[in-house]
């Protein structure tokens, strides 16, 4: 039986598409006066992708330095929020996906602390499985990470954050 789920996985691993990633991440924050949200379009990595199989393995990576909220005071705070100069990247190495929940699972680094996450994800495949198209949003608490939200005239950014990101892979 062993031998069968081990030939199994090889032929749904050797079925799978390798995909180039590219994309971005949007937070939202709050403040007591205010919400607000910034972009970053450095999204990019490399995954190999079989759904029918529950394969899903690779990293993506985002610049922290590139956030642009369209203030720039705030995105100064969110790079040294973030200390751009000790931990340039963020970045998720993905483990796992579960088809039924359409639900990734892997360990996000970040500020130098990695936590296990799992985040639902909406994908599609096009043109014959070779254009890879995502969105996903999940919540994130600074302080899981060891970050401490930045606050202006004695006004803290919530802990909570909602981040979405989207973006396409190209079959390789």
């Amino acid at each position: 039986m062993r031998r069968g789920l081990g030939v199994s996985f090889l032929i749904g691993w050797a079925l799978a598409a390798s995909f180039q990633v590219n994309g971005e991440a949007t937070y939202e924050a709050r403040a007591p006066l205010g919400a607000w949200r910034g972009v970053n379009p450095t999204l990019e990595g490399q995954v190999v992708f079989e759904p029918n199989q529950g394969l899903l393995q690779g990293k993506v990576c985002l610049d922290l330095s590139a956030w642009d909220s369209k203030e720039p005071l705030r995105d100064r705070h969110t790079r040294d929020m973030f200390q751009v100069d000790r931990y340039p990247k963020a970045c998720l190495d993905i483990q796992a996906f579960e088809p039924g929940k359409s639900l990734v699972q892997g360990t996000l680094s970040l500020h130098g602390v990695e936590r296990k996450i799992a985040v639902p994800v909406r994908y599609t495949l096009e043109q014959g499985g070779k254009t890879l198209r995502f969105e996903a949003e999940f919540e994130l608490l600074l302080s899981d990470y060891g970050l401490k939200a930045p606050s202006f005239m004695g006004m803290r950014v919530q802990d909570r954050v909602m981040v979405r990101v989207r973006g396409q892979g190209v079959a390789r």
